[in-house]
């Protein structure tokens, strides 16, 4: 088996014989670890990994399993996470300069949970600063770019998880999600990408446990290493209250995917503030519908589209922005992305009322998640309008295909994604097709709060009908 053999394998594949010692820990970082310094200059996904520390974690989880040491639920699994998240060691720069040089001390709960299961956090992956867009470039890190066309946009922020998953860079993926940004980079590079409920699995870290937008969730190129990674991190934490409600029980995916199939009844809602989606787009979810309904599900019809005040519901994303690196303006403004400069500038229009009118506009955009349930158990929207997006694509400017101004990216590419996060329901990405240009196109389920296992089992139906994981980017080949 070739170190490239390893690197394709699931965390589910790979595992027993982690477990059983028949392959090694360190083999396989070492190979994850190679196939990053050959594969990732172009597409820069990665933005710190410091081997001399994966190895040598490695080496002791080798040699606690010799020494008859129990093996962990995910003994020697290389994992990445998002370069906002603490990892023991490792870097924490939040893709900005203000943070150049800082090393996290102690590991975020969720990574900690990781690591006592056996996992090995070993690299951060590349984002905007701060996690403030949806496209994945920064003054510190430069362009990531989507694998399977180096002119196009990963998606973001959580691109650099994105690309790791599509090529290979280890089998799980720690992302964070704040208005589509695990969702949207999963949807772009082709893999799967889960937004849990909120503080499903415990943010702790957040400056505002009680009103963040933002979870901490998992991508992988399969359903069943989404559900290991799931299972890790889920559960209640004593420092995040909006987490009491999460359970310690683990998600189980059906013996037989299509089961999840029989009598589910999906809804599908195809636009919402958005007047256009392209038709690849279009098509390649109405065929994974069609496969699901075909397969037993029922498609009961779609409720009047649905309107988001996506713009009031975001101020509160705004304000947390601002009450975490809003200081950074005076020390370090000339050095920020443009773009998180606008996003950190005080404005005299958020007022009182204006954050009056935020916490309605989330009050409703709840209320109307919840009015899609309306006598089905899921609902289903593409992840985003059109395949990808340039690469030199900039936050503030229109969504423009084939000459034609859609309006602005939060409005016109990414309208489905917003509202789970404002409401805190669960949503995934889960590919359903390539576009004639080649790059993958991602459908998105959402569920009920807490209603992950069910989410998880449906998509491993859409995965058995029509797999992916064998699909490589032509750079990871």
């Amino acid at each position: 088996m070739t170190d490239d053999d390893l690197c394709r394998m699931s965390a589910t594949e790979i595992l027993p014989r982690l477990k059983t010692g028949e392959i090694k820990a360190a083999t396989l970082m070492r190979a994850v670890l190679d196939r990053i310094e050959r594969l990732d200059t172009d597409t820069n996904g990665v933005a710190h990994v410091d081997p001399e520390l994966a190895m040598a974690e490695a080496d002791a989880r080798d040699a606690a399993l010799a020494n008859g040491e129990a093996p962990g639920d995910l003994q020697g699994v290389p994992v990445t996470a998002k370069d906002l998240l603490k990892v023991k060691g490792l870097p924490m720069e939040m893709a900005s300069y203000a943070f150049e040089g800082q090393i996290a001390e102690e590991d975020a709960e969720a990574i900690a949970r990781l690591r006592r299961a056996g996992a090995i956090p070993f690299a951060k992956t590349a984002t905007p600063e701060f996690g403030h867009k949806v496209l994945t470039d920064s003054p510190i890190n430069g362009i990531s770019r989507n694998p399977w066309d180096l002119s196009r946009s990963c998606g973001g922020s959580s691109g650099g998880s994105g690309i790791a998953a599509s090529m290979g860079f280890g089998p799980l993926h720690v992302s964070s999600d704040g208005a589509g940004s695990g969702r949207i980079p999963a949807s772009a590079c082709g893999v799967t990408g889960l937004k849990p409920t909120w503080s499903a699995i415990p943010h702790e870290t957040t400056p505002d446990v009680f009103g963040s937008l933002t979870v901490i969730g998992v991508m992988a190129r399969t359903v069943s290493d989404l559900a290991l990674g799931f299972n890790a991190m889920k559960g209640p934490d004593r420092r995040d209250p909006m987490s009491f409600g999460s359970s310690t029980d683990p998600v189980a995916l059906p013996s037989d995917p299509m089961s999840a199939l029989k009598g589910l009844r999906i809804r599908v809602v195809m636009r919402t503030v958005n007047d256009w989606v392209d038709p690849e787009v279009e098509a390649a979810v109405r065929n994974a519908v069609q496969q699901m309904t075909d397969a037993g599900a029922r498609d009961v019809g779609q409720i009047d589209n649905p309107v988001y005040d996506i713009n009031n519901a975001l101020i509160f994303m705004r304000g947390y922005q601002y009450a975490r690196f809003g200081h950074l303006m005076e020390t370090h403004g000339d050095k920020l992305d443009r773009t998180a400069r606008m996003s950190l500038t005080s404005n005299p229009e958020l007022t009182y009322e204006s954050l009056a009118k935020s916490m309605k506009a989330r009050t409703d955009i709840f209320h109307e998640v919840e009015r899609q349930f309306d006598g089905a158990d899921i609902y289903i929207t593409p992840t985003i309008t059109t395949p990808s997006l340039a690469a030199d694509q900039k936050q503030d400017e229109p969504l423009i295909v084939d000459g034609v101004n859609h309006g602005m990216l939060r409005k016109a590419w990414y309208p489905y994604t917003v509202p789970q996060n404002a409401s805190g329901h669960p949503a995934m990405s889960v590919p359903v097709g390539m576009s004639s240009t080649g790059i993958p196109i991602g459908m998105q389920i959402v569920g009920p709060w807490h209603s992950e296992e069910r989410l998880l089992g449906i998509a491993a139906a859409i995965e058995a009908m029509m797999p992916w994981a064998d699909r490589w980017p032509p750079l990871a080949v």
